[in-house]
This record gives C-alpha cells, structure tokens and sequence, in this order.
C-alpha cells in the first residue's frame, strides 16, 4: 500500500465510520494525466449521490489539514464500489456468501476456467475459497483467481 493511502486510511477511517458508512477501498493513481485519490464507501443499504457528497465534504478539510500528499495536486474522488466491483477483502465474501458470482480462473480447475457458481464458503487467512458448481463443492486458492465478482442478472 502506498505512503498516501496509509496517511488517508488513518485519518479519514473514524469520520466517515462516523457518517455510517464503512471504506472498502482507498486508491491513489494517475488518470487521464492527473493523480486521483478515490475513496470507495460502502453501508449496509447502500450508497447514492447524497452520501457520497456527504462523505467528500466530511473528509475534504481533514485531506487540506494533512496534505498527504506533501502539496502535490490531485483530484479528490468519493465513490459506491459498484455491484460489480471483483471481491477482495473478508467483508465483500461475507457478503456474498450464498449467493451467484462469477469466477475467472488464470488456469483451470476441474475443467473449469470461466464459470458461474455459489460461493459456498472461504478462508482469507489459508488463501481458498469453496465455490458450489453443479451441486459439487470445489475448493479453490485464492491466487489461482483472476477475478471474483458477483453475477449480475437482469
């Protein structure tokens, strides 16, 4: 993780766990020529516009007070992280247990290397997840996955 990341995280986390809103992911890279920081929130019932606003107009002085960036420019990004964002930390499998997602395999397990399936279970900590495919358990180490992310159905 980065030294800009860091400082954000540390001091931006209990504000906006104040607000009721929980960060799932801190980034800070170039974009279109310029440095963009960008907050990703997330709460049980979701995120719109207004909490977003609400986040970046909480944490935008305390950025300005600690300047993380020691005076470089760049643009400050609040953001939902997508029902389609790839699940990465413990909370996004929680909660996803039980439910449709898409997996991408970098190679192949059981035949499989592209496949929908019910995330049935996972251990972060031992690197594998149980995924459910065609009423079968499969095990598979996390750094086998290229990506994870709910199935979207429309």
């Amino acid at each position: 993780m980065s030294k800009v990341i860091d400082i954000v995280e540390k001091h931006i986390t209990e504000p906006v766990e104040n607000l009721g809103y929980e960060i799932v992911e801190i980034t800070y890279k170039k974009y279109m020529g310029d440095m963009n920081l960008t907050i990703y929130i997330d709460k049980e019932d979701g995120v719109d516009l207004n909490g977003c606003e609400l986040v970046h107009r909480t944490i935008d002085p305390i950025l300005d007070e600690i300047d993380p960036t020691n005076g470089e420019k760049y643009i400050l990004n609040v953001s939902s992280p997508g029902i389609d964002r790839p699940l990465k930390t413990e909370r996004d499998y929680r909660k996803n247990m039980d439910t449709e997602v898409n997996v991408s395999l970098f190679e192949k397990v059981q035949d499989l290397k592209k496949f929908v399936a019910i995330l049935r279970g996972y251990d972060l900590e031992k690197g594998i997840i149980t995924v459910e495919y065609n009423g079968k358990d499969i095990e598979i180490a996390l750094k086998n996955i290229a990506t994870i992310k709910p199935e979207i159905k429309f």
